[in-house]
């Protein structure tokens, strides 16, 4: 009886070994292959990742104009003629044959549905993408001539997709200046209604908005990113959605301020608040310029 049981025992425990062994096994393999798996992935991201940088590493430079035009000593112009645009030879443009002149100090609200080439019109404005038919001229000068520097030191934008940077607040509405216009910068936070905000954080101006500006809400980053804009002292402001985070009241007080600056606005908008707050209204269908309405308070009469 002894020695059977003994025997039971035995073949029992041996079988609790095997049982734990075989569990200890499939675990570590279960871990190895989920890290195998994890590694896969990270090499797929770093793929993706070299791709997107060799983008930027690979793109041709932009020309850079040797002895850039100049212009006149009044504000210019900005004139698009017969404007055509597409993102491949593939695909149908985006604009077509687009003619548009924008006045000095004229405040201008480009408006019309998803993917009638709003976004696209303004990067063409701003020489980010080059149009394969057509001019873009200002004051009289065209973009190509006037070159892409002497453009950008005129203007200021704000797009959808623009970002904040690691750093203070100062440093962002500065743009990192080694030499900072601190009072300028200040004023310029409080045309865009940000200033008693950041004067209220515990480190004012010296708070750190952390990386892309996540310790920010989205009101507080579009208006900080519009004080950058404004810093420049730019004779064009561009904005693309630049106050779609801002409530209705804020957005009044942040239009209303820009409106008694000396500067000639270009708004992409959907919401009615913005586009009743400048003077000129152009529609786009289709890739052309549907409609071109001027306010009542602007021009004493609505037209086309």
């Amino acid at each position: 009886m002894s020695v059977s049981f003994s025997i039971f025992f035995s073949s029992t425990l041996t079988e609790c070994k095997c049982t734990l062994s075989f569990f200890a096994y499939r675990e570590q393999f279960a871990l190895r292959v989920g890290a195998l798996i994890d590694k896969t992935i990270e090499i797929k991201m770093l793929r993706l990742e070299g791709e997107r940088l060799a983008d930027i590493v690979l793109a041709e430079p932009e020309s850079v104009v040797s002895e850039p035009a100049r212009l006149g000593k009044g504000a210019p112009t900005l004139e698009l003629t017969d404007l055509g645009f597409a993102y491949s030879a593939a695909e149908a443009p985006v604009l077509r044959r687009l003619n548009l002149r924008i006045e000095p100090g004229d405040s201008v609200a480009i408006v019309g549905p998803s993917g009638c080439g709003k976004t696209t019109l303004l990067k063409c404005m701003l020489g980010i993408h080059m149009p394969q038919n057509g001019r873009v001229r200002i004051g009289g000068v065209d973009l190509q001539q006037l070159g892409l520097r002497a453009w950008r030191d005129m203007i200021g934008t704000v797009m959808q997709e623009d970002q904040l940077f690691a750093g203070s607040i100062m440093d962002n509405i500065t743009f990192f200046a080694v030499e900072p216009e601190t009072a300028w910068a200040e004023q310029c936070a409080r045309v865009a209604a940000i200033a008693d905000e950041i004067e209220a954080m515990p480190m004012g101006w010296h708070t750190l908005v952390g990386d892309m500006g996540t310790s920010l809400s989205g009101g507080q980053r579009q208006r900080i990113l519009l004080a950058r804009a404004l810093y420049k002292r730019p004779k064009f402001l561009f904005l693309d959605e630049a106050t779609s985070a801002l409530d209705v009241e804020r957005e009044r007080e942040v239009n209303a301020a820009i409106r008694q600056m000396d500067i000639t606005r270009v708004i992409v908008a959907h919401r009615p608040e913005t586009i009743a707050s400048v003077g000129r209204v152009i529609v786009l269908q289709d890739g052309r310029v549907a409609q071109d309405l001027r306010s009542v308070a602007s021009t004493g009469h609505q037209g086309r």
